[in-house]
């Protein structure tokens, strides 16, 4: 195989030079076009077929889901809080815009350099730590320990690097996300730079982003207390409702039924009134 030979794409059959091809960790080709309907920041080195495949379709149905989220908690807005969170960065050259929302645990890295790119991906809190091989995580005790430094919110994962030359002089800066994905492994965002002050948006933007995991971890573990309160409310409430319904000569498996369906809203959040509204329905 020549330097300059083509090669098939095995998504569209295209016939691409090297300059606009990848090559997938499972040796067949990708062209730019399709890789333009990847996740931006994937390793195409890392990245199967499948999972290539599963990214195409998996990207738009994540924008759309957003954009629908959205839309829910704009017209749920009940605080003062924004819903979306967008910042602006000069990373050296590079213009980046971060947004996050944290009621859904999610942010988004946009700059220029990505405009070719048919989305940006959304990213996940939660799989903000360093990579490990998912074949590991078959052990039981290496899921738990996966658990804890996820659940850490104390932990400073995202980290800034700077380099020097050999004189001691500044040369470039990168803010680097480690990220549990199979096709990415970490985000690294880097440019040239020439002083501590052109350094500091690099250390703004990783101080945000580590501070946004943390109130995304503190909210989900407000959640889980809140939800667990609410159904050993709506246990007692259930049970109650059946002894009365057993004593009147009411319906108990109606009861029953509107108890478990009450659990179930709790655990998909669909109950926002506290211990109001379907909590407290007559049954």
């Amino acid at each position: 195989m020549g330097l300059f030979s083509k090669e098939a794409c095995t998504f569209c059959g295209k016939e691409v030079g090297i300059m606009h091809r990848s090559k997938l960790k499972t040796k067949e080709f990708i062209c730019s076009d399709c890789r333009n309907k990847t996740n931006p920041f994937a390793r195409m080195d890392y990245t199967t077929r499948d999972a290539a495949q599963k990214m195409m379709e998996q990207l738009p149905q994540d924008a759309e889901w957003l954009q629908s989220e959205l839309k829910r908690l704009e017209a749920e807005r009940t605080s003062r809080f924004v819903v979306q969170d967008d910042r602006d960065y000069d990373l050296g050259s590079k213009r980046v815009n971060y947004k996050c929302v944290h009621a859904l645990g999610v942010f988004q890295l946009y700059y220029s350099s990505l405009s070719h790119y048919q989305y940006s991906p959304v990213l996940y809190f939660d799989r903000i730590l360093p990579y490990q091989f998912e074949s590991d995580m078959d052990s039981t005790f290496f899921a738990d320990s996966r658990r804890a430094e996820i659940m850490d919110k104390d932990a400073e994962f995202v980290k800034v690097n700077v380099s020097k030359d050999a004189e001691g002089k500044i040369t470039s800066c990168e803010v680097v996300i480690p990220y549990q994905d199979n096709c990415i492994h970490e985000i690294k965002i880097s440019d040239n730079v020439d002083s501590e002050e052109q350094c500091r948006p690099f250390y703004d933007l990783a101080a945000q982003i580590n501070k946004d995991r943390r109130i995304c971890i503190e909210q989900y573990m407000d959640d889980i207390l809140r939800k667990e309160r609410m159904q050993v409310r709506n246990l007692g409430d259930t049970a109650a409702a059946a002894v009365k319904a057993a004593v009147t000569g009411g319906d108990v498996q109606e009861a029953v039924k509107q108890g478990v369906e009450t659990a179930s809203d709790i655990e998909e959040g669909k109950v926002k009134q506290g211990f109001f509204g379907k909590l407290f329905k007559k049954k």
